[in-house]
C-alpha cells in the first residue's frame, strides 16, 4: 500500500485509464479538425449563392463542379496543375469536374472555340500546350489563322482542324458556353460553381488549399444528380 491507500495494481489501472482518456480526447480532436475548419466557411464571405440555382449536366450519382477558366489567365495557368492533381487524386468520388471556357469578350470567345475544337479533336494533352503557349511564350492565339498554325505545329492535320473548328459540335458547345457564362454571371477566372448553386474562387476561399476544402464541403451538402 502506498501512503494514499492505493495498491500498485490500482495505481497502474488508474494510469491506464488516464492514458485511455487522453487517447480518446486526442482522437476526438483529430476527427473534429476537418469539421471545425469546414464550419468556418460562410455564405457571402467564402462563397456566394447563385440565384436562381442552375440545372447541372453530369452523370447520375455525381455532383457537378464547374471550373470557368481562360487560357490566357495567369492565375488559371498556375492553378491548373493543382486542379488536375485534385481531379485525379483529391476530389470526392461523387464529384464530376466540368471545364467551362469564359466568354465575356471576343478574344475569350475565340479561345472558347479553341477549347471545344481541341475537345472535338480528342487531344486533351493540347490544353497544357495551349496554356504554355499563351502564358509562357506570349502567343495570344487570337485569330483562327494563329490557332490553326499552332495546332498544326503540334501535329494536328490542317484539314482536321478546319473541319472541327467550323463544325456543328464546336458551334453547339460554344453557344452553350455563352449561355452558361451568362447564367453563372462569369466575370473573372478561375471561378468555380458547385452544383449550379454556389460560386467561389481562390480569393473568397482564402487560399488554393482552402479552395479545394471549400469545394468538397459544398459538394457534401448536395444531393447527387439523378
Amino acid at each position: 500500500m502506498n501512503p494514499d491507500g492505493a495498491s500498485w495494481s490500482e495505481r497502474r489501472m488508474n494510469t491506464q485509464l488516464r492514458h485511455f482518456a487522453r487517447t480518446l480526447v486526442a482522437g476526438a480532436l483529430l476527427l473534429a479538425g476537418p469539421l471545425a475548419s469546414s464550419a468556418d466557411f460562410q455564405a457571402g464571405t467564402h462563397y456566394k449563392l447563385l440565384k436562381p440555382a442552375q440545372p447541372t449536366n453530369v452523370a447520375p450519382g455525381k455532383v457537378e463542379v464547374v471550373e470557368a477558366f481562360w487560357y490566357a489567365c495567369g492565375h488559371c495557368y498556375l492553378i491548373e496543375p493543382k486542379v488536375e492533381a485534385w481531379e485525379k487524386k483529391g476530389k470526392p468520388a461523387n464529384v464530376q469536374l466540368v471545364k467551362l471556357p469564359a466568354t465575356w469578350n471576343p478574344m475569350l470567345q475565340t479561345h472558347a472555340r479553341l477549347f471545344y475544337t481541341v475537345e472535338e479533336l480528342g487531344k486533351p494533352a493540347l490544353h497544357g500546350a495551349i496554356f504554355r503557349e499563351m502564358n509562357v511564350r506570349g502567343n495570344r492565339l487570337d485569330t483562327p489563322e494563329a490557332i490553326e498554325a499552332f495546332l498544326v505545329s503540334q501535329g494536328v492535320a490542317k484539314a482536321d482542324f478546319q473541319k472541327a473548328y467550323a463544325g456543328f459540335n464546336v458551334d453547339t458547345n460554344f453557344k452553350r458556353a455563352l449561355d452558361l457564362n451568362r447564367r453563372y454571371r462569369i466575370t473573372s477566372t478561375p471561378t468555380f460553381i458547385v452544383n449550379g448553386k454556389y460560386v467561389t474562387d481562390v480569393g473568397m476561399a482564402g487560399s488554393e488549399a482552402r479552395l479545394f476544402e471549400l469545394i468538397a464541403f459544398l459538394a457534401a451538402q448536395e444531393k447527387p444528380a439523378g
